[in-house]
């Protein structure tokens, strides 16, 4: 009966993720629409820009990869430029991992591959009253990655017919999730700031800077700026996760 009762709480909890992540599985779509058509102009088939999606699914770096190759850039250039674009992974990891702790180890591995930065909003709204879910998650991640599949394998398709997919301006879709998604972070007049300080730095950069750096750059301030923030400012999310934990194990 226990069993029975943890798979109906994880089904439960796998179709609460699905579902936050519906709003976001539209612009996911759309963006991957334009990256397969982009990728068609580039050179790749159709599978091959569908199985870059599904194998690599990081959005900014495959966007900089496919215009790269239309340049005829070397390898290693991209590479590296794909290398600069997902280092603030590594701060992004940092910020949820007091969350992931009470995951089991193998399902930390497989969800850092589904971490986008659209995920990792999503989960930080769901720490800050809840703590980490895996089945939950799961519900968002695999729901957003199959959007950017779907949204790919489309837009490779309807590339043959549209030669010029700017023109379109879908692009703006994803400007539009950006807005939303930080919408919902700025809760407090320190995060406003933060957000205004660091948004502009990265602008700032991105015209000295190789592409990447900027995004890496602003990261560091912002992650700097909350490392020194007065404790009970830090405090106050983890306090409501563990609230949330105790009255669910209760």
């Amino acid at each position: 009966m226990n069993m029975s009762k943890h798979s109906a709480h994880s089904a439960s909890l796998f179709r609460q993720g699905a579902w936050d992540a519906l709003p976001l599985a539209a612009s996911y779509i759309l963006s991957g629409i334009i990256f397969g058509m982009m990728a068609l102009a580039a050179g790749l088939t159709v599978w091959e820009s569908v199985a870059m999606s599904l194998f690599i699914y990081t959005g900014a770096a495959q966007f900089s990869a496919v215009g790269m190759l239309s340049e005829q850039a070397g390898m290693w250039a991209i590479l590296l430029t794909t290398f600069l674009l997902n280092t603030r992974h590594f701060l992004m990891g940092l910020s949820v991992s007091p969350y992931y702790q009470r995951l089991p180890f193998a399902h930390v591995n497989i969800l850092a591959f589904f971490m986008t930065d659209e995920q990792y909003a999503l989960s930080l709204n769901r720490f800050r009253h809840h703590p980490g879910e895996t089945a939950y998650l799961y519900g968002v991640s695999l729901t957003l990655y199959a959007c950017w599949g779907l949204g790919t394998w489309a837009g490779s398709l309807a590339g043959e017919w549209i030669p010029d997919p700017g023109a379109l301006g879908l692009g703006f879709s994803y400007i539009a999730m950006f807005i939303a998604l930080s919408y919902f972070q700025l809760t407090s007049p320190a995060r406003i700031l933060t957000f205004l300080l660091c948004g502009g730095l990265a602008v700032g950069v991105a015209l000295l800077l190789p592409n990447g750096l900027h995004l890496l750059a602003a990261g560091l301030v912002a992650f700097g700026i909350g490392f020194a923030l007065p404790a009970e400012t830090k405090a106050a999310p983890s306090s409501q996760a563990e609230s949330a934990q105790e009255v669910e194990t209760a």
